[in-house]
């Protein structure tokens, strides 16, 4: 079980929004995010960056540690993924 030290398994927070596809995450109240048109297909990017918010739950799912997502995209800190799922989180929760 991976933990990602916010009190969260990320690896069952992950399956959830994959099994609910259909759930739609209001990302517009996450700070940790950002859409600019023309950049990335108008796709929701780590603020600063270039790297799909999506990035990150497809390499948790794939079984990557939040470090190693971090490492490998660099400009994504450590706390935008920390609060990206915590967003995410409390978005599944309302949802249920």
């Amino acid at each position: 079980m991976r933990r990602t030290g916010i009190g969260l398994d990320a690896v069952s927070l992950v399956g959830q929004l994959v099994e609910g596809s259909s759930i739609m995450l209001e990302w517009t109240k996450c700070g940790s995010v950002e859409r600019q048109p023309g950049m990335v297909s108008g796709a929701w990017l780590f603020r600063g960056t270039r790297v799909p918010a999506t990035a990150l739950f497809e390499n948790l799912e794939d079984g990557a540690s939040i470090d190693e997502f971090v490492e490998w995209f660099p400009g994504v800190t450590r706390e935008q993924v920390l609060d990206v799922l915590r967003f995410a989180e409390a978005s599944l929760a309302i949802a249920s």
